[in-house]
């Protein structure tokens, strides 16, 4: 899969051409909990990416952000957060859709459950994590599952 997609900061590449790995953490939606509260956790999650941050810089990890939004309302939202890295306004459904990411339903509008992908510089998926039913540890989830990824091609190297 190679795809640009339009986020918070422009235009991007996915995969990321200039890291080993592209993490899309994909989320419902930034603030759904206090409406309805069985799907809160979106910004705990988006914010545990934040603060792993280095973590991910370490891994060479291209992060993103996924949510069936138009971008212009996510950039108020990561700019109010401090996020460090861009979110993808999927309003359409398309990328996530084409990822096989579960979807949940919120009254009359479609949203993404929370999940995540890492893709390869080849940008072959590497691995989907769904469900992620602590979004606290939404972001450890995914260093961990790079971890293994990084043994399984040390070990066949």
């Amino acid at each position: 899969m190679h795809i640009t997609v339009e986020t918070t900061e422009g235009r991007t590449a996915v995969p990321s051409p200039g890291h080993r790995w592209t993490t899309l953490f994909f989320i419902t939606e930034p603030g759904i909990g206090e409406v309805l509260p069985e799907l809160a956790g979106c910004t705990t999650g988006l914010c545990s990416v934040r603060d792993d941050a280095a973590r991910f810089a370490r891994a060479d990890v291209r992060v993103l952000g996924v949510s069936a939004h138009a971008p212009g309302h996510l950039a108020e939202f990561a700019q109010a957060r401090d996020l460090g890295y861009p979110l993808v306004g999927d309003g359409e459904l398309t990328l996530g859709r084409t990822l096989g990411i579960p979807e949940v339903r919120a009254g009359e509008r479609t949203l993404f459950a929370r999940a995540a992908v890492i893709l390869d510089r080849a940008g072959t998926v590497r691995a989907v994590l769904h469900p992620v039913p602590e979004p606290e540890r939404h972001a450890e989830l995914v260093l961990e599952k790079l971890a293994e990824l990084e043994a399984d091609e040390s070990d066949r190297a």
